[in-house]
């Protein structure tokens, strides 16, 4: 199922259809088995819940997440004012694909093309000056990764895929595993793990215990996607080729909708799959039903409605884990976090970053809000959440241009 799955980004747009259909195909014939697993998780999961006091199946993940109702319904507040935006990507790109709406399966179709190799050093060299740009001690931090061989980056056989940061608490060092090819796309996932280790290190030099250093999902993303934004924004004003642009853009769009759109849509499903498993079993078809609604009340009319995917309950593992039971806006609070402490940063410049290192430092200690209280900004109003969002809304109109 993963390789059908990852077939949605093939640049052939009857490949993609194909495996779509095949995928759907393949779901029929295990949709009983795993409605029943589902049932099954979820009963536990309420079962639990209500034995240790909760109010409700989402008090649990606010907790995990350092979060209050308060937060969580400003930024799901303003991520459902920015539907109509990232409605507009979506019909830019069915008309870029010569279509009217996009199918499901054209959402991750490739769009643009760069033909730009970035060797291992100027890779190095790109991020260093452009961190260096944002602040001398990011600059400095990532040089030390690179000279010190922090990162391992080939690729050769045997190796695991993906890329990985660990910190080593033992010697307040990290390490990095990546896969570096020489595109753009690596480039962006080198910086991204950097911030992630940037974070360990503002962390370590506030000698912060473990227990301190513990952070949850929501702000452990802060710094890595920080850093991937001060890269990308840097390769999108270097460039004026109308289809490295694209590319650059399409990559960082598909991300954002991603996040906002689709994991609310995952939000709204897993919401009422908790209700509705309250009171009975739900039916493989209902679970289908639920799921569908929910991408309609999300995508709208960026999609087209015949072609959505009613399956995709099917294959999130955290749906089948009584533990991590609403694992999904956590990646949305990360993005647009990450977004309007840049958008903050843009405006105050380096005045910012000595407290945005404070930041970095006590992420594992206090909740989200008041973490954020403590440098003057407030995350429980849609005001910051949508400047976030206005963020990305730039890069829509940017998108719609080309």
């Amino acid at each position: 199922m993963p390789a059908l799955i990852n077939l949605r980004s093939h640049p052939d747009e009857s490949v993609r259809r194909r495996a779509y259909e095949a995928e759907n195909q393949a779901w029929e014939g295990a949709k009983e088995t795993l409605a029943a697993c589902l049932n099954g998780v979820k009963g536990e999961a309420l079962t639990l819940d209500k034995k240790r006091g909760r109010e409700d199946a989402l008090h649990a993940s606010i907790d995990a997440a350092r979060m209050d109702r308060e937060t969580l319904n400003a930024m799901l507040g303003a991520m459902k004012d920015s539907f109509p935006m990232f409605r507009r990507y979506f019909r830019h790109k069915a008309k870029l694909l010569g279509r009217e709406k996009l199918a499901w399966w054209d959402i991750f179709a490739p769009m643009g093309k760069t033909d730009k190799v970035y060797s291992w050093d100027e890779a190095r060299d790109f991020i260093v000056e452009n961190f260096n740009k944002f602040s001398p001690d990011l600059g400095a931090f990532a040089k030390r990764a690179f000279d010190k061989n922090w990162i391992d980056g080939e690729q050769r056989e045997g190796k695991r895929g993906g890329a990985f940061c660990m910190g080593v608490a033992a010697v307040k060092e990290s390490r990095i595993l990546s896969n570096y090819d020489g595109s753009f796309d690596q480039v962006s996932t080198l910086a991204h793990e950097l911030g992630h280790a940037f974070h360990n290190e503002c962390a370590y030099a506030a000698d912060k215990t473990q227990l301190q250093q513990s952070t949850p999902m929501t702000l452990a993303e802060t710094a890595s996607i920080m850093c991937e934004t001060v890269v990308t924004e840097a390769a999108l004003a270097q460039t004026n080729d109308p289809q490295e642009v694209l590319a650059i853009l399409e990559a960082q769009m598909n991300n954002a909708s991603q996040v906002v759109v689709d994991i609310y849509s995952r939000y709204l499903f897993e919401k009422e799959v908790f209700e509705r498993r309250a009171k009975a079993e739900l039916s493989s078809d209902e679970i289908n039903d639920i799921m569908e609604r929910a991408q309609k009340a999300t995508y709208g009319d960026g999609l087209d409605e015949r072609y959505l995917q009613k399956f995709m309950w099917t294959w999130k593992p955290h749906y089948y884990s009584s533990g991590f039971s609403f694992y999904n806006y956590p990646y949305a609070f990360g993005l647009l976090f990450a977004t309007g402490l840049y958008a903050i940063y843009q405006k105050r410049g380096a005045d910012f970053v000595p407290e945005y290192k404070q930041l970095l430092a006590s992420t594992g200690q206090a909740r989200a809000a008041e973490l954020a209280d403590k440098f003057g900004i407030n995350i429980r109003t849609k005001k910051f959440w949508a400047d976030s969002l206005a963020i990305i809304g730039k890069r829509v109109d940017r998108y719609c241009q080309l």
